[in-house]
């Protein structure tokens, strides 16, 4: 009888399970779907499949730090689980919880072995290899539905479609809105898919003015989509998400447009053969790497990040009292999101601090609260906490503000600061980067060349550490850098909104004309 019951509970736990597995794919139900989970979860407690899946649910619904301790408590049971490896690698980020660079590998290695398919966004932050990067691509695209359509015949103006989730006030935006804004519309029409329409904002409000046709495709499937694009016409559909949050890459398996091209959201290959180019510059991607991308490299003459140079320019004044930060010390920061942040990074800047004694970090947080993890590191590095100073998320405009009063920001080293980067010269404040071999290990140093300043981007970690204690001991160095940038910031190629968009239309000029040469219009 006992064994019956026994039975017949298991039975009903995976009941509960398939439902919650069901549940959560529907809009706006994730909450159910927790509660079904944890149902599954109360019938068979120690059963390490239904744990992951409860964390990956509350990862869904976003609420991460109770993921991390579920999805632990799964690993502890099953070290090689297959739903809480992926999900582990960025929240462990997140929080900083990571022990270790033997940890990371450890659970890089289990991946591996089991052949998971990691969240490119985390596996850029662990391991700086692009052929690592491009193999993860390669298995988690999208394979091909159909040919894509032939060329149009040649209209008036070429027919630009951009696809993306980030019409909104989201760093694609921060980036690119000059540009759209200095498009040439008597020689393009451009149509905007947007995936994920969010409430009305500045940027959203902004977006749907640029677009000449606005579409909102969030209620339609990748083929219905594509259909959509066909339709329209579209001569070059430009995808500005990749592989990334809410980002439908099925869309472009189907064939959007003649010529398909990765863009902007996403800083490697996508791995699909349905996308014909990527743009990148010769920094990001150096002559002799091309056989690490799917897609053929088209690079600009300066830097391939977009940025506008019609926003909040900080004013030069002392305000450091109002961001927590002292009078009398050399200030560092690490303004790069949490999940860049890894053993290897945070030893670095302790090593840093202890060689400049009369410095302090300031570091960013985003909007989880890891103050006392972050202090807890310190201290076992032989560094007072007191000297690493918390810091949250702020409205744009604030935030350059306050990066403004920042002596020498320090960047992560497998994925390097990006938007975050650009922001911090904007706000005429110089960034040390390490130049790694993945295009996201080498952005901050294309940055820096576009901004004039390439000697602050270094080989080694070795360099990277002298350089910045150097620096910190070299105060009218750094009031030179400062001076350089602020004078010259609207002259740089880094922020030269005109040049950077006319540079950019003349490589949409040519690959449309070599699309209809190929095809023998």
């Amino acid at each position: 009888m006992m064994r019956s019951s026994l039975i017949h509970e298991g039975e009903t736990a995976l009941s509960y399970h398939y439902l919650a597995e069901i549940v959560a794919s529907r809009t706006g139900r994730i909450e159910e779907a927790i509660a079904l989970q944890e149902k599954a979860l109360s019938l068979a407690p120690s059963n390490s499949v239904f744990i992951a899946a409860l964390g990956s649910r509350l990862k869904d619904g976003g609420f991460d730090r109770q993921a991390l301790k579920i999805l632990e408590t799964a690993l502890a049971i099953d070290e090689n689980s297959p739903i809480a490896l992926p999900l582990i690698m960025r929240l462990r980020r997140k929080f900083l919880a990571w022990k270790n660079d033997a940890q990371e590998r450890r659970c890089l290695e289990r991946m591996q072995q089991a052949n998971h398919r990691p969240d490119p966004l985390a596996l850029f932050t662990y391991i700086d290899d692009p052929q690592a990067q491009l193999d993860n691509a390669s298995l988690r695209a999208p394979k091909s539905k159909r040919a894509k359509p032939a060329p149009h015949e040649p209209g008036n103006k070429i027919r630009i479609g951009y696809f993306s989730s980030d019409f909104f006030e989201h760093p694609t935006m921060h980036l690119f809105r000059g540009a759209l804004k200095a498009h040439d519309r008597d020689k393009f029409e451009f149509y905007v898919y947007d995936l994920l329409p969010k409430e009305q904002s500045e940027e959203s409000a902004f977006v749907r003015n640029f677009a000449d046709h606005y579409r909102d495709v969030s209620n339609l499937t990748p083929e219905e989509t594509a259909d959509l694009s066909i339709r329209d016409r579209v001569d070059i559909a430009v995808d500005l998400k990749g592989d990334t949050f809410a980002s439908k890459q099925e869309i472009f398996a189907y064939g959007a447009a003649p010529v398909q091209v990765s863009f902007l959201g996403f800083p490697g290959t996508t791995g699909m053969d349905m996308i014909d180019y990527m743009i990148a510059d010769e920094v990001t991607i150096p002559e002799g790497s091309e056989r690490y991308y799917s897609e053929t490299i088209l690079r600009l003459p300066n830097c391939y990040q977009p940025n506008s140079n019609c926003r909040h320019v900080p004013e030069v004044r002392d305000t450091r009292a109002d961001h927590n930060l002292p009078q009398d010390k050399f200030v560092f920061a690490n303004l790069n999101n949490t999940y860049k942040v890894g053993p290897r990074e945070f030893a670095a800047w302790m090593k840093i601090l202890k060689r400049a004694p009369d410095s302090v970090l300031l570091f960013y947080m985003g909007n989880a609260d890891i103050a006392e993890v972050v202090a807890q590191k310190a201290e076992a590095h032989g560094v007072a906490p007191d000297r690493i100073i918390p810091c949250g998320a702020l409205p744009q405009a604030a935030h350059i503000d306050r990066i403004s009063q920042v002596d020498l920001c320090l960047d992560c080293f497998s994925c390097n600061a990006h938007t975050t980067a650009s922001d911090i010269l904007w706000a005429g404040v110089p960034i040390l980067t390490l130049a790694g071999k993945q295009f996201a290990a080498r952005v901050a140093s294309s940055i820096l060349s576009a901004a004039n300043l390439p000697e602050l981007s270094v080989k080694s970690e070795k360099l990277f550490i002298d350089k910045a204690v150097s620096l910190a001991k070299n105060p009218d160095e750094i009031s030179r850098i400062k001076h350089q940038l602020r004078e010259q910031r609207f002259a740089l190629p880094l922020f030269d909104t005109e040049a950077w968009t006319r540079d950019y239309e003349r490589a949409l000029y040519q690959i449309y004309h070599e699309s209809h040469s190929a095809a023998g219009r």
